[in-house]
């Protein structure tokens, strides 16, 4: 503020200084500038230049016109505290200390001059001289100015809620408090204490910048507010809905204020959590590329919320690479504590990026952080520790991403035996059981789950899966509708979507045979079988209708072979069920001949099945057979033992009545066995014992009287790639074994195979195998080499 003494000199000049305390400033500048240039400045003109300086926010000029009057003239109190608050705003602060220091030995009792010292030693972090200086004043002259110092002090130390405190003593209703209400602010909003700053901000208005801050920091609150658990989804999201409306008001409230450019930033970054809570992924991730493409940083805690959106996305990599920039920019060392939200986000994006290792020694160093209780300060009672079931909870996922899924189970009951009344574990439990093939146990745990809370939405979602995989489409469809209408952009609620619409589509069915070279009496030289199948979307739920087509060739020493048939009907399923119906009419010779199928099997429970099928015009008649004019009927039996993913078996048996009068029995017992598991290679032990009777010699086709074969074979399998539903393995397979037969002398069976399969998106699973297989046939060991291949295509 001017003195009044600066007034009445020159009405002219008086006119200058009273413009400049209404905000024109830059008249009185222009007219000192001039001035200096024809006659010598006053003190009191100098000062004057300061303070209008100052006022104008140019700390430059009020320092080159400080450097050039310092040593000439003793200038006025008030200009040299225009100087020490511009020194301050460039951060110079043992110049700026120097000024205030002179001005309070001229004048010791000069408030202002006081406070800008010690606020000056307060952000030169001269922290011991600052809060004893201003506890002193605080002692010797209480009020409202003294304890805002006090708060600023303290603030300024990164002791918040002691400025906090400090606050608190103020009557902010109070007159004399009016000049120290943005301290008051200041330290409630860094409290995070938004709500009632915005109130005391109405009761006292104050600029527009500093209005446009309590905004943001109020609808900030509200986002932090909807990333605190609440008892179900729809609370979160409508107080997301709430910060979102709030911001979208702001940024078009303010987008077209040169000065509010900042606050829109900020709005729109802050805008990026409540978007997440929403799971719109895809709008933060193009929101944070606009912004960063404006060459300015966004600040770690969105960049964290990126990171989610894009793990959502399934862009894992860079979800990882984003949140290891943030937590570990220089090392394995984090440089700021990860929250449970964060571990998890890092944790699943190394395990969706097949970094096992890293996210197994990420895991380990968590747990070994969490103890299963704690201790809060004051209390002698422990207290469960939430971390250390996080981390047990983790591990699950991880033994179920690097296919352990037998310590997967372990651990999953072995929480649940700890905490039987927690939904989510119970939940885990069943995804792990549903991942084990095992869809009845996970339901059962479902049902108990579901007594907790009927409409979590976790728990819908593994239930509607377990539906589909028990085959009970109108619960899947129900539980599905459910879950959409309620979270319908929640990234598993549109993986779960998926998979039904994927269900519902048509589907194409194609698998062949090519031999190369081959000597075998069975399928003849240049052989060549083509087996296709096209399937209606689902009629009913629980109906589909099929057209199929199917041929087979090769040549014999009595001339080429050729089977055609084409067939239709229906599929039929249900819970546990399965049954198809198919009339065929096939060309194998003279004329077309009508075949019929029917085939079905049943679930007794997760372990057993049993199935069975009978045919007119048997598919499996020997093609020698036909092109000799011989078919058969015939019909089989089998049933399967299924342990889990690592152990099952099954026995089958099957017999043919040939039109020449021979009658086949045939039998046969495989299995497979789990050897070795890694997180992308398997090993297993597949044995085989098949066995044949027929009732006639001397038969145009190979018929031996009886026969025996016992195989031991291995099968690797090796994952070479792998992205969500995207899954590329080869496969190799070798086997060694006896083949016995009545009337000649038992021979070796050796079998080679290599193959590869692709799986993409869950609409297109194709594979080829190559396959050598060298075995007796009538005593004479005969070698077949053949190409296998097959697609499976939903549309």
């Amino acid at each position: 503020m001017l003195p009044f003494f600066a007034y009445g000199a020159n009405p002219a000049y008086d006119e200058l200084i009273i413009q400049a305390r209404k905000g024109d400033r830059q008249p009185l500048l222009t007219y000192l500038n001039a001035r200096e240039q024809t006659a010598p400045l006053t003190p009191e003109q100098v000062a004057d230049w300061l303070q209008v300086s100052a006022w104008a926010d140019n700390d430059a000029q009020t320092l080159e016109v400080w450097g050039r009057y310092q040593d000439k003239m003793v200038i006025p109190v008030r200009g040299q505290i225009a100087v020490a608050r511009a020194l301050r705003n460039l951060k110079k602060w043992d110049e700026s200390l120097n000024v205030w220091e002179r001005v309070l030995r001229e004048e010791p009792d000069n408030n202002d001059a006081r406070t800008g010292w010690i606020m000056t030693l307060a952000d030169a972090r001269r922290n011991e001289e600052a809060i004893t200086a201003a506890q002193q004043w605080a002692e010797q002259s209480p009020g409202p100015e003294r304890d805002a110092l006090l708060a600023y002090v303290y603030k300024a130390q990164g002791k918040n809620w002691d400025a906090l405190l400090a606050a608190t003593r103020v009557d902010s209703d109070s007159p004399a408090s009016k000049n120290v209400v943005p301290t008051l602010l200041s330290a409630m909003t860094a409290n995070r204490i938004a709500g009632p700053a915005l109130s005391l901000y109405e009761r006292n208005p104050q600029s527009d910048a500093i209005t446009r801050q309590l905004e943001l920091d109020a609808a900030a609150q509200t986002v932090r507010a909807a990333f605190t658990p609440a008892r179900n989804e729809e609370e979160r999201y409508l107080v997301a809905d709430q910060a979102l409306a709030r911001y979208d008001a702001f940024i078009a409230a303010w987008k077209d204020n040169p000065e509010a450019q900042k606050d829109v930033r900020r709005a729109r970054i802050d805008r990026l959590g409540a978007l997440v809570i929403r799971k719109r992924s895809a709008e933060v991730i193009a929101e944070y590329e606009a912004l960063e493409a404006d060459g300015k940083h966004v600040p770690n805690y969105a960049r964290r919320w990126v990171a989610s959106a894009w793990l959502a996305e399934r862009q894992p990599d860079k979800a990882e690479s984003m949140l290891e920039a943030v937590f570990y920019p220089h090392g394995p060392v984090a440089v700021m504590p990860l929250t449970m939200d964060d571990q998890q986000d890092l944790f699943y994006a190394r395990l969706d990026n097949n970094h096992f290792d890293k996210a197994k020694q990420q895991l380990d160093t968590y747990i070994s952080k969490s103890p299963y209780f704690i201790y809060f300060e004051g209390s002698p009672t422990p207290q469960p520790n939430d971390n250390w079931l996080l981390g047990q909870s983790l591990l699950i996922d991880y033994f179920t991403a690097t296919n352990d899924l037998a310590a997967a189970q372990k651990q999953a009951q072995t929480l649940v035996s700890k905490a039987a009344g927690n939904q989510d574990l119970r939940i885990a439990l069943a995804s792990v059981l549903l991942a084990r093939g095992l869809p009845h146990a996970a339901e059962r745990e479902l049902k108990l789950a579901e007594v907790i809370e009927p409409t979590n939405l976790a728990l819908e979602r593994q239930q509607a899966s377990t539906a589909l995989e028990l085959q009970e489409w109108r619960q899947a469809n129900e539980l599905t509708s459910d879950v959409v209408a309620r979270s319908p952009d929640d990234f598993a609620t549109r993986q779960l979507e998926r998979l039904l619409a994927v269900h519902n589509k048509a589907e194409l069915r194609i698998s062949g045979t090519q031999g190369i070279s081959s000597d075998s009496p069975i399928s003849g030289k240049h052989d060549f079988t083509l087996n296709t199948a096209l399937y209606s979307p689902p009629i009913n739920d629980n109906w589909r209708l099929f057209a199929g087509y199917n041929f087979a060739s090769g040549e014999f020493e009595e001339g080429k072979g050729i089977n055609r048939d084409i067939g239709a009907g229906a599929e039929w399923t249900s819970r546990d069920n399965w049954a198809e119906l198919e009339v065929s009419g096939h060309n194998y010779g003279d004329g077309q001949k009508v075949g019929g199928r029917l085939s079905a099997w049943h679930d007794f429970n997760d372990n057993w099945r049993v199935g069975g099928s009978a045919e007119r015009l048997s598919r499996n008649t020997p093609l020698r057979a036909l092109r000799n004019g011989v078919s058969s009927n015939g019909g089989d039996l089998w049933l399967r033992w299924y342990h889990n993913e690592r152990r099952e078996y099954q026995f089958s048996l099957a017999g043919a009545h040939f039109t020449d009068g021979n009658d086949r029995l045939e039998y046969g017992i495989s299995g497979k066995e789990r050897l070795w598991t890694r997180p992308r290679f398997t090993l297993d032990f597949i044995p085989a014992i098949n066995g044949s009777h027929n009732s006639k010699d001397n038969a145009p086709y190979y018929n031996p009287k009886r026969d025996v074969s016992a195989v031991a074979g291995l099968r690797a399998e090796h994952v070479m790639y792998h992205h969500y539903d995207t899954v590329w393995k080869q496969q190799f397979i070798v086997g060694a074994g006896g083949y016995w037969q009545q009337g000649h002398n038992s021979g070796a069976i050796t079998q080679l195979g290599y193959g590869q399969r692709i799986q993409w998106n869950n609409v297109v699973d194709a594979g080829v195998t190559l396959s050598w297989d060298k075995r007796p046939y009538d005593g004479k060991r005969e070698r077949n080499i053949a190409l296998a291949f097959d697609l499976n295509v939903r549309f």
